[in-house]
C-alpha cells in the first residue's frame, strides 16, 4: 500500500506524541465494553495479549521510554493489552508483517468463556466469544486437559471433568472450532492448539460442556535450575520451607510431561538422568516418581514418601521442555534416541508414518533433522505398531532436503497404510557437532530484497535465528557465500530486520571468514543462549550493489541510503529500530516521462501516512495531485 498523504492545519506536541488539531477523535474505533476487567482506576488489567488484527503484543519492556511515561499504569515486564493513556480501549505495540513496531486496539472481550444451562454455575455448556458472537465447541476429542483449562480460565479451580451436550439448532449455527488440542497448562482456550471449525456439523453432534470442580489440584513449588534457558534444567521442588532435588528412579518422559505441564510449558518433554544439569546442593525429597503423563502436578503422581530416597546428587532429574512445531520427529521404542518407529507431530498430536515408496534419501533426511550425521537403516514395524493416526504416506525425498516435510509426499492423514506398516528408523549413534550439521539450511528474512534480512537457520525440524552476540561482518561474510552472494557483506544486530518467532538456536558464533558453513563458526550448543529475539542477528550481502530506481512509485528500498561511499554515525542518541517513525521522505509529481520535479518535503508517521504542510499541495488542486505523488525514503 502507498502511503497517503496527511495535510498538516494544526499540529500540537503533547508529551513527545504527535496530535492533529481536532481531528484526533476520528481515528479512535468504536467503543468495546470492557469494564469487567478493569481496575479500580479505571485501567483495563485483563490478559489479552492480540491485537483485533491478530498482532501478538509486544513486551512493555521492549518498547523505549514507554514504562517511564506512564508509572503506575501497569505497564511491566507482560505483553498484555493495556490504556496507560487513557484511551476508552486498550491497545499494544506488536511487529507487523514487515518485522516493523506497529501499534492496535484489542477487543478484551475476545476469547471469553461461559457456562450454559447447567444445574449451577460450575457446569454447563462451553461457550467462547470471538469475533463479535458467543458459539460453542464441538465435542470431538473433547477431554478433561480441555476441560481444565476452561475451569482455570473461569477462576473456578484447576480440576475440570469434560462433558458433552447435544447440539441444539442455536449451537449448530454458532459453532467456533471443530477441536480443542489443549496440554492442561494454559490460561486460557486461546493459547490452545485448535481447528476452526469449517460448516457443517460436529461428528458425533455434541458440543463440549464441563463440570468444574472447587478442589483444586495441590500445586507443589517447582522450578528448573542449571539450564541454558528457562525451559530446562534440574527439577526442584520446595517442601518442608527448602528447595531440593528429584532422583532419577523410575524418572522418564512421562514424568517430564507432567513437570513441562506444571510450569506452563508446552512442547516436547523429555526426561534427563545422572545430573545432567549438574548436581543439588539440599536435599533429595523426591524418589521413584511414577506419572503416567496425564496428571496436571507431579503432587498427584505415585512416588516414594517425602525425603524417603536410597539416592546421592549424582542421581539428581532433570527435564527439557522443547516446543513443537508441525512435521517435528521423533523416534519411539528403540534402546537410544538414534532408534524407534518413526512419529511426526501434526497439529497438537503424534502419528506414524507409513513405509510405501520409503527409500535411503529419506532416511538420511529424517536422521539429519534428528541431529545424526547419517542414517543405517530403515524397515517397517521393527519397533513396534503406534496407536495414533498414520499422518504421512508416499514420502519422497532427494537426500538434500532440511526436513522430512519438505519433501514429496501426500497431504496429512492421506494415506492407503495400516499400522502394521508403521515405518522404524535406526541412524548413526555419533551426533553431529554442536547438533549443527555441515550443510545447516539458512535463509534471509525481513529484508526489502532477498540479499538482506535476519539470519535464520534449519535446526532440529524448526527454522530459528541467531543471538548478535558476537556477531561481525567476518559472520556476514560467511553467511553471504554460504548462501552464494560474492560482494561486501555487512552485519547487523539489535534486529535490525525484525525479531524472529522461533527458537534461538545459536549465540556467540565465532567466524574466521574463511569457513564454508556457518556451521564451522558455531562453538557451543545449540539452543545455548541468554538471549532476546530483539538481538536477533542480520547481514547485507553484497553491501553497496543494490539498484535503486527513484522513478519507481514507492521506493523498493524505504529508509535506506542510496551510496555507501562516506561513513558516518551520530554520537550520543538513541538506537533505531527499522521502521521506526519518522523518517525523512521526498514528494515528486508523477510526469509521464522522468523522474518529475520535487514538490516538497515529508515525514514518514506510520506505515500509511505522510505529514507535509498544506501549502506543498496548493498549486496542485489537492485533491487531484494525490495520486500523481510518489514518495521515496531516504535514512533519517
Amino acid at each position: 500500500m502507498s502511503p497517503r498523504l496527511l495535510v498538516a492545519i494544526t499540529i500540537v506536541i503533547l508529551g513527545g506524541k504527535l496530535s492533529l488539531g481536532s481531528d484526533a477523535s476520528s481515528f479512535i474505533l468504536p467503543f468495546t465494553d470492557c469494564i469487567q476487567s478493569k481496575g479500580r482506576e479505571g485501567y483495563y488489567q485483563g490478559s489479552i495479549d492480540v491485537t483485533e488484527s491478530g498482532g501478538k503484543c509486544m513486551n512493555w519492556s521492549d518498547v523505549a521510554g514507554v514504562k517511564d511515561r506512564y508509572p503506575g499504569k501497569g505497564l511491566g515486564d507482560h505483553n498484555f493489552c493495556r490504556n496507560p493513556d487513557g484511551r476508552i480501549r486498550p491497545w499494544c505495540f506488536f511487529r507487523n508483517n514487515r518485522g516493523r513496531i506497529d501499534w492496535g486496539y484489542c477487543d478484551c472481550k475476545q476469547g471469553l468463556v461461559r457456562l450454559q444451562g447447567g444445574r449451577s454455575k460450575l457446569e454447563g455448556t462451553v461457550e467462547v466469544y470471538l469475533n463479535g458472537a458467543w458459539g460453542t465447541v464441538c465435542g470431538d476429542g473433547w477431554g478433561d486437559q480441555d476441560a481444565a483449562v476452561v475451569c482455570r480460565q473461569l477462576g473456578q479451580g484447576y480440576k475440570g471433568r469434560a462433558r458433552h451436550s447435544p447440539m441444539s439448532r442455536l449451537s449448530f449455527s454458532l459453532v467456533h472450532w471443530s477441536t480443542m488440542h489443549c496440554g492442561g497448562h494454559e490460561e486460557d482456550l486461546l493459547q490452545c492448539p485448535k481447528t476452526m471449525w469449517n460448516g457443517g456439523g460436529c461428528t458425533n453432534r455434541q458440543v463440549a460442556a464441563v463440570t468444574c470442580s472447587l478442589q483444586e489440584a495441590v500445586f507443589v513449588p517447582m522450578r528448573l535450575v542449571g539450564g541454558s534457558s528457562g525451559r530446562e534444567g534440574r527439577v526442584e521442588v520446595y517442601h518442608g520451607g527448602q528447595w531440593g532435588s528429584v532422583c532419577d528412579d523410575q524418572w522418564d518422559d512421562a514424568d517430564a510431561e507432567v513437570v513441562c505441564r506444571q510450569l506452563g510449558l508446552s512442547g516436547t518433554a523429555k526426561a534427563w538422568g545422572q545430573a545432567y544439569f549438574g548436581e543439588g546442593t539440599g536435599r533429595i525429597l523426591l524418589d521413584e516418581v511414577q506419572c503416567t503423563g496425564n496428571e496436571l502436578s507431579v503432587e498427584q503422581c505415585p512416588k516414594n514418601a517425602w525425603g524417603e530416597h536410597n539416592c546421592e546428587h549424582r542421581e539428581d532429574a532433570g527435564v527439557s521442555c522443547t516446543p513443537l512445531t508441525d512435521g517435528s520427529l521423533r523416534l519411539v521404542g528403540g534402546s537410544g534416541s538414534f532408534q524407534g518407529r518413526l512419529e511426526v507431530h501434526y497439529r497438537g498430536q503424534w502419528g506414524t508414518v507409513c513405509d510405501d515408496g520409503w527409500t535411503d534419501s529419506n532416511t538420511q533426511v529424517v536422521c539429519r533433522q534428528l541431529g545424526f550425521r547419517s542414517g543405517e537403516g530403515a524397515s517397517p514395524g521393527l519397533f513396534g505398531e503406534g496407536a495414533g493416526p498414520i499422518l504421512l504416506d508416499d514420502v519422497s525425498c532427494t537426500g538434500k532436503e532440511p526436513a522430512l516435510t519438505h519433501c514429496g509426499r501426500r497431504e496429512w492423514k492421506k494415506h492407503d497404510c495400516t499400522h502394521q506398516e508403521d515405518l522404524s528408523i535406526t541412524c548413526s549413534p555419533e551426533r553431529v557437532s554442536h547438533g549443527v550439521p555441515a550443510s545447516v539450511p539458512l535463509r534471509l528474512v525481513g529484508g526489502e530484497t532477498p540479499m538482506e534480512g535476519r539470519v535464520e537457520i534449519y535446526v532440529q525440524g524448526q527454522w530459528g535465528t541467531i543471538c548478535d552476540d558476537g556477531w561481525t561482518d567476518r559472520d556476514a561474510d560467511v553467511v553471504c557465500r554460504q548462501l552464494g552472494y560474492t560482494g561486501l557483506s555487512k552485519a547487523r544486530t539489535m534486529a535490525y530486520f525484525g525479531e524472529g518467532e522461533g527458537p534461538i538456536h545459536v549465540d556467540n558464533v565465532k567466524c574466521s571468514g574463511a569457513e564454508r558453513s556457518l556451521a564451522d563458526c558455531i562453538k557451543q550448543p545449540v539452543g545455548t543462549h541468554n538471549c532476546r529475539h530483539t538481538e536477533d542477528a542480520g547481514v547485507i550481502c553484497n553491501y553497496g550493489q543494490q539498484d535503486v530506481s527513484i522513478t519507481d512509485p514507492v521506493a523498493s528500498l524505504c529508509g535506506l541510503r542510496l551510496t555507501h561511499t562516506r561513513q558516518k554515525r551520530i554520537i550520543g542518541g538513541e538506537n533505531s529500530l527499522r521502521g521506526g517513525w519518522p523518517w525523512q521522505a521526498a514528494i515528486r509529481l508523477r510526469v509521464p516521462q522522468g523522474e518529475g520535479r520535487l514538490v516538497c518535503g515529508a515525514t514518514l508517521i506510520s506505515s500509511c501516512w505522510i505529514l507535509t504542510s498544506a501549502h506543498c499541495l496548493a498549486s496542485h488542486h489537492c485533491f487531484s495531485a494525490l495520486t500523481p505523488l510518489q514518495v521515496h525514503c531516504f535514512k533519517r
